[in-house]
C-alpha cells in the first residue's frame, strides 16, 4: 500500500464516529528521541483558549438542517465550554456580523449562489437588531471576550490574534458552526498565525453531515488536530494558580505595562467584585480596542 492509499485510509478511518477519536494518533504525539516511541503533548490551560464560532440562531435555532444531523451538538458544545471554564482556560466568543456595510463579500456571494433556500439568511446576522440573543446553552458569562467578525475567517481584520499573543496563547482549541465554512477558516487563520490548532469535532455542526465529516477528512491532522470533548476532558491540565510565566512573556509581544497588566489573569475574588458585563472588542481595524484580556 503506498504512502497516498494509507493517508486516504486514515481520513476515512476519521469520519465523524459516535465513538471518540484517538487525539494521539497522530496529531497530540511527538516521537521521543530516546526510544523512538510517540510521546503525548499534554494541553495546558493557562496556555489554551477556546474559540467558540458563531453559534447564534442563525446557524443552530433558526437552521433546521443542522439541527437535524447534530442532535447532541448543544450537549458537547456546552461541555466543552464547561470544561475549559472549570481549568480556567480562556474563552472568546466569535459572533458573525453580515450587515451589508460590514461585509463587501456579501455581493459576490450572492451572486455566485444565487438564491438558494435555506443557504444563507433571509435577515444578515446583525448583533444590534432588537431581536438579537445568545443561544441558551451558549452564553458568554464575566469577563470572556466576544469579538464580531465580518468575514469567514475569524483572524481576518479582528483583534483575535492580538488578544491570543497578549495572552500568552500558544494553543486555540476551535469548536462551533458551519464546520465546512466558519469553523475551518477560523482554524486556518490561527494555524497559519503560527499557533497549535485543535478541533473539538463533536461540538461543531454543518448543514448536513457529509459536508462535516467531508471538511474532517480533508484537513484533520494536516491543519488541524482532530479531538472530541471527551478527549479534552482527559487531557486538558487545570491552570496554576500563578502569574502569567516566563515563556508566556516570551511568546508574547507585550510592549507595555498595560499589556502585561491585561494579560495576567485575574483572580476569583477580583472577579467577583469587577464588572461581570461581557466584554465586546471593537474590530472596525484589525487594531481595535482590546479589553478585557
Amino acid at each position: 500500500m503506498t504512502k497516498q492509499q494509507q493517508d486516504a485510509k486514515r481520513y476515512e478511518e476519521l469520519k465523524w464516529k459516535e465513538a471518540p477519536l484517538d487525539p494521539f494518533a497522530t496529531g497530540l504525539e511527538s516521537e521521543d528521541a530516546s526510544n523512538g516511541e510517540p510521546k503525548r503533548l499534554p494541553l495546558h490551560a493557562e496556555t489554551t483558549a477556546l474559540l467558540v464560532v458563531d453559534v447564534q440562531p442563525e446557524y443552530w435555532s433558526g437552521c433546521p438542517s443542522v439541527r437535524k444531523d447534530f442532535p447532541v451538538f448543544p450537549e458537547r458544545l456546552a461541555k466543552t465550554v464547561e470544561i475549559c471554564r472549570q481549568r480556567q482556560a480562556k474563552i472568546i466568543w466569535v459572533r458573525a456580523d453580515y450587515r451589508r456595510n460590514h461585509s463587501p463579500w456579501l455581493v459576490q456571494f450572492e451572486r455566485l449562489r444565487g438564491k438558494t433556500p435555506g443557504f444563507m439568511v433571509e435577515v444578515p446576522c446583525d448583533p444590534t437588531a432588537p431581536e438579537f440573543h445568545w443561544e441558551d446553552f451558549a452564553t458568554p458569562t464575566g469577563n470572556e471576550v466576544i469579538i464580531p467578525k465580518s468575514s469567514w475567517s475569524s483572524t481576518s481584520d479582528t483583534a483575535l490574534l492580538e488578544v491570543l499573543r497578549v495572552s500568552g496563547i500558544d494553543t486555540v482549541l476551535v469548536c462551533g458552526l458551519i464546520t465546512s465554512v466558519c469553523v475551518q477558516h477560523s482554524a486556518f487563520g490561527v494555524f497559519e498565525a503560527g499557533f497549535r490548532t485543535l478541533l473539538v469535532t463533536d461540538a461543531c455542526g454543518d448543514r448536513g453531515r457529509a459536508r462535516h465529516e467531508a471538511a474532517l477528512a480533508l484537513y484533520g491532522d494536516y491543519m488541524y488536530e482532530l479531538v472530541t470533548s471527551k478527549d479534552l476532558d482527559e487531557n486538558l491540565a487545570t491552570a496554576k494558580p500563578r502569574w502569567l510565566t516566563l515563556n508566556s512573556i516570551r511568546r508574547s509581544p507585550l510592549n507595555s505595562f498595560q499589556d502585561l497588566q491585561s494579560a495576567l489573569p485575574k483572580d476569583k475574588e477580583s472577579s467577583a467584585s469587577g464588572d461581570s458585563s461581557t466584554a465586546a472588542l471593537s474590530t472596525s481595524t484589525s487594531s481595535g480596542n482590546l479589553s478585557n484580556m
